[in-house]
């Protein structure tokens, strides 16, 4: 049992957010964590609101600041353990506030319960001392098209404390993703380690001696121990698993390029993979339903109009359909295909429709395929892709390997991808 301590209200409309944040479905807004569901908090003495950076759609976050004793009954003077926490709210100018604010409310229920049943049983707070304690402070940062909301847990015993590292990576519907499902790797784990690794032997004095690669995986924390920049990703590693304590929170800065094929930089530029890699996972969702690939660049109906779907509705996802000239969307076909456009594609595509003078493009969830890239061969004409076709979400149990695929694309600079595919070839 716990009691909490209040704290006064500053701007009350900062703290009734349903009456600007819009919840899907018309369902109710989702409440703003210690607001009316946990009796007795309220909003902080003092809130500093910040907005996403260079962002067009400035979304604003507040803090406040929450202070739990344990037991209940209990206070500064005879409190077993206290548990206090400063987090992020964010403001009714984003419309995903209300699902931002619960993903920051289900961390603060996991972090009460986690201060509950892990760390007030080792409590034992000597007479005229501080009582054990747990204190959350969090920094906020917008990067890549995601939210990082990294906390700071410091835990004290008496003299001794620590703090660990917990990063919230929340995309603009405020849903939780991993490392995996943020950068498309299925397995980031021993491509992360390696160059988390590689930075450890630049200054091998600063680390525990005789680390290895497998050292590095078994510390660390792709879920939650991570953020994205701009220029990539950052890994948080707690302190003393891989350098002595005092030495802190070990940060690695990733470069996004550094998790990229071997053959990027050799065969193909990093430009031209970054370009080339959404129409790799196009085609792979293209090709992967009906288990089919082409030659001559004409791909069949269903192959073409998947593909032309994904690339030409991104962006678009809140509409149901996206109409597209007729001139426009055979133009398209021929940017990206070297072959003849399929005449039957509204018969037997993915649901494209001809209506006067325009392609009516459905707009659908992406289905869940992607192309590992292992292997590219460049000549003079054509480039060669050497891949695996891949099923599912990143970083979940059901994804996995479904088949070898083999794309030619010839080399057009006056192409949008600077190439067009030529065939495709599943094992």
């Amino acid at each position: 049992m716990i009691k909490r301590r209040s704290l006064p209200i500053l701007l009350a409309a900062l703290f009734l957010l349903s009456a600007g944040c819009d919840s899907p479905s018309g369902a109710p807004a989702a409440q703003t964590p210690g607001t009316a569901d946990k009796p007795g908090t309220e909003l902080p003495a003092t809130q500093t609101p910040g907005e996403t950076p260079a962002s067009s759609d400035a979304l604003f976050y507040a803090d406040r600041t929450n202070t739990i004793y344990f037991p209940e009954g209990t206070g500064d003077a005879d409190a077993e353990y206290v548990l206090t926490y400063r987090l992020p709210v964010f403001m009714p100018e984003e419309l995903n506030c209300a699902a931002l604010n619960a993903a920051l409310s289900l961390y603060e229920e996991e972090l009460t319960e986690r201060v509950r049943t892990e760390r007030l049983p080792l409590a034992d707070r000597v007479a005229g001392e501080a009582a054990p304690s747990t204190s959350v402070d969090f920094e906020a940062s917008f990067a890549g098209g995601y939210w990082n909301i990294l906390l700071f847990e410091t835990v004290s015993y008496g003299a001794e404390s620590e703090t660990l590292p917990f990063a919230l990576v929340l995309d603009g519907s405020g849903n939780e993703q991993s490392f995996a499902a943020v950068s498309g790797q299925y397995e980031p784990e021993p491509l992360v380690a390696q160059q988390v690794y590689n930075a450890i032997d630049q200054n091998p004095d600063a680390y525990f001696g005789d680390i290895t690669p497998e050292d590095v995986r078994l510390v660390l924390d792709l879920m939650n121990g991570f953020a994205v920049t701009d220029a990539g990703y950052e890994i948080f590693i707690r302190s003393g698993a891989l350098a002595p304590a005092e030495a802190g929170i070990l940060t690695f800065s990733i470069p996004r390029a550094a998790l990229y094929p071997d053959c990027v930089g050799e065969s193909l530029s990093i430009a031209e993979y970054e370009t080339l890699l959404p129409a790799f996972h196009a085609i792979a969702a293209a090709c992967a339903p009906n288990y089919e690939g082409f030659t001559d660049g004409s791909p069949s109906a269903y192959t073409a109009s998947a593909f032309l779907t994904q690339m030409l509705t991104t962006g678009s996802e809140d509409a149901l359909w996206k109409d597209i000239p007729e001139d426009a969307y055979k133009a398209s076909f021929a940017d990206y295909f070297t072959g003849i456009f399929p005449a039957d594609l509204t018969e037997w595509g993915d649901g494209t429709l001809l209506q006067d003078g325009a392609y009516r493009v459905p707009v659908r969830p992406r289905a869940a395929y992607a192309l590992r890239v292992d292997e590219a061969v460049r000549t003079e004409k054509t480039l060669v892709i050497y891949g695996m076709l891949l099923y599912g979400i990143p970083g979940t149990e059901e994804a996995g390997e479904l088949a070898a695929l083999v794309l030619t694309l010839t080399i057009d600079a006056a192409a949008p991808l600077g190439f067009r595919f030529l065939s495709a070839e599943l094992a």
